[in-house]
């Protein structure tokens, strides 16, 4: 009885792998890379984040602090990542302090000064 040695060529089980975590490399970065730039690179962002402001403000005008955190939360969220955007985004998170604190003036102009940086990118 013979026996058959099953010979693998090792520098192609090397290649495999090499190309297998390349690729994998590839889709996690693509993927994790295209959620940051979709905020970045929509121009229709920024109306949204206007928009999300403006709903903060009016809701803390109204007395509802919970829905003025939940909008400028959201106005946070897609201003994160965005250097151009960082003077906007600190005054959300100032505003969301503020509200934090009892302190509707401030909370409501922190916000107004985080919808003018948008328009001054």
């Amino acid at each position: 009885m013979k026996s058959t040695k099953i010979m693998s060529n090792p520098r192609r089980s090397v290649m495999e792998l090499v190309l297998v975590i390349a690729a994998t490399t590839v889709i996690i970065l693509g993927a994790s890379n295209g959620h940051a730039s979709f905020a970045q690179a929509n121009p229709n962002n920024s109306a949204g984040v206007a928009k999300n402001i403006d709903a903060g403000i009016s809701a803390i005008k109204n007395g509802d602090n919970n829905a003025a955190k939940k909008s400028l939360l959201q106005a946070e969220s897609a201003l994160e990542g965005n250097p151009k955007l960082s003077t906007a985004e600190k005054h959300v998170e100032s505003s969301l302090q503020a509200l934090k604190d009892g302190d509707t003036n401030g909370a409501i102009n922190h916000a107004q000064e985080a919808k003018s940086g948008l328009s001054s990118v």
